[in-house]
C-alpha cells in the first residue's frame, strides 16, 4: 500500500464442492485452552480420488508448518489407512523435537492421520 490508502476488502476464493476440510487439535482441558498441536486439512476430491492437498501442523514449530511431502503422497490416490499413515509418518519424517517436547511428534502423527480418514 502506498502512504494514506486502505485496504477496503478481500475476495477469498470460493472451495470447490469436493472439497473436504478438517481442523484437529489436542490440547489437556477440553475447555478453551491452547492446543498443543493442531492440523489443518483440505482435501479436494475427484470421485474417490485426491486432486490436491493441503495439510499445516501447528504448535510444533514457531510458525504454521506445512507438510508437503505428506500432501504429495496423497495425491492420485484413494484415501485408505493404511495411505494415511504412510502419509503421517512423512508429515514428521524430518522433524527434530527439542528435548521435552518429543511428545508432540506421535501426537501430531495420529491427527494427521486423523483428519485425512476424517476422524475426530
Amino acid at each position: 500500500l502506498q502512504h494514506g490508502e486502505i485496504v477496503t476488502g478481500i475476495q477469498v476464493p470460493a472451495v470447490p464442492s469436493a472439497t473436504l476440510q478438517r481442523f484437529l487439535k489436542f490440547r489437556v482441558r477440553k475447555t478453551i485452552d491452547f492446543a498443543i498441536v493442531s492440523v489443518a486439512a483440505s482435501l479436494t476430491m475427484q470421485g474417490e480420488v485426491v486432486k490436491d492437498a493441503r495439510i499445516v501442523l501447528g504448535g510444533v514449530a514457531h510458525k504454521p508448518w506445512r507438510v508437503r511431502e505428506a500432501e504429495e503422497i496423497l495425491l492420485g490416490e484413494r484415501i485408505t489407512e493404511p495411505l494415511a499413515l504412510k502419509a503421517a509418518g512423512a508429515a514428521l519424517r524430518e522433524a527434530s523435537p527439542l528435548k521435552k517436547n518429543d511428545y508432540k511428534v506421535t501426537i501430531a502423527q495420529t491427527l494427521v492421520k486423523r483428519a485425512i480418514l476424517g476422524e475426530t
